[in-house]
């Protein structure tokens, strides 16, 4: 809030206001993928686990942990399972 109000950062509003609806929720839509892929990402580093350690230990390709890390794969209930068994976490399905 300081940020914005010294002039440093522009309101996340105000950036949003100047597309089109369409484009918001393209926007919101991707905003969902990243947040997972960060979530998954900042876990794995936890673990001390490469992509390619984490994906043997799941037995699926390197490529599938990168393009889920990088918010381009979209991710089955399956697959956050056995994301939540192979790291030990308890996997949580949440409506707000």
């Amino acid at each position: 809030q300081q940020a914005i109000e010294r002039g440093d950062l522009i309101p996340r509003e105000e950036v949003l206001r100047k597309y089109s609806k369409r484009e918001r929720e393209e926007i919101a839509e991707r905003v969902r993928y990243l947040k997972a892929a960060m979530e998954l990402r900042r876990v794995r580093k936890q673990l001390h686990l490469s992509q390619a350690e984490f994906a043997k230990k799941m037995s699926v390709k390197r490529e599938f942990i990168s393009r889920i890390e990088s918010g381009k794969q979209n991710v089955t209930l399956d697959t956050l399972y056995r994301i939540a068994e192979v790291t030990g976490k308890e996997s949580q399905l949440s409506f707000r």
